[in-house]
């Protein structure tokens, strides 16, 4: 290095940290500063530097501040601490990875479900998104709508999510168009929603799929369009019943 000594500022940026953080280490006296010049400001050597980069390296590892302070007091350590420390970061990361992965697999669904699309409708795309991140966090919660909801395969997943963000724009440009709930379009419209509920495995999916159902406020829809699809649903059972 050209310098004698490093500045706080140059030992962060060199090793990637932060002022704040070096500054913490000094009050806990895990890294202290070899000297300080005028002004009180911290002054690094290389030997701080290379503690430093200790005490990264067993930060990545998974210890904890005190537990590396203590470490760093020798010179060795059993194999036994570092051998379970690199085992617990390896299934973490691989936990990443697998997380990662069902990202990636989701973002491609997405794409499957708007790829013949010229244009989209950005609230039914948010909602689709939004929905595959909500299954990914809370499913865990409802065991029992987990265990319907995987009960299809990939393929009929997309094409399911395919008919419905097709007959939901249906229903979006029905609306805009302000067309009548009992008009043979809308009727034709609920018919083809009603049908493709059926197909799914359990009621709670039903309700996860469709705003249909009474009270179910996970949909893509304004209220004018919520009002236009109970009118056109209430309408059509009238009919077949």
């Amino acid at each position: 290095m050209k310098k004698e000594y490093l500045t706080i500022g140059d030992l962060a940026k060199l090793a990637n940290i932060t002022v704040r953080t070096l500054r913490y280490y000094d009050n806990i006296g895990l890294l202290k500063p070899t000297d300080y010049k005028e002004g009180g400001h911290r002054l690094y050597s290389l030997e701080d530097y290379k503690r430093l980069q200790q005490i990264q390296s067993l930060k990545f590892l998974g210890f904890s501040l005190k537990s590396i302070q203590d470490l760093l007091v020798e010179s060795y350590t059993e194999q036994k601490n570092l051998d379970e420390a690199i085992n617990f970061k390896k299934r973490e990361l691989l936990a990443q990875k697998e997380e990662i992965q069902r990202t990636i697999n989701q973002l491609e669904h997405m794409k499957r479900i708007i790829t013949d699309k010229t244009e989209v409708d950005l609230s039914l795309f948010c909602f689709v998104l939004y929905a595959m991140i909500w299954e990914e966090t809370s499913l865990d919660t409802y065991s029992d709508i987990k265990d319907t909801l995987y009960n299809i395969s990939d393929s009929e997943r997309l094409a399911l999510d395919k008919i419905y963000f097709e007959l939901y724009t249906k229903l979006k440009k029905l609306v805009a168009q302000e067309s009548n709930p009992t008009s043979s379009e809308a009727q034709d419209l609920i018919e083809s929603i009603l049908e493709n509920v059926k197909r799914t495995v359990s009621p709670q999916d039903k309700n996860m799929i469709t705003p249909l159902s009474e009270g179910n406020f996970y949909n893509p829809f304004t209220n004018k369009e919520i009002i236009f699809l109970e009118e056109a649903k209430q309408y059509y059972l009238q009919r077949k019943g």
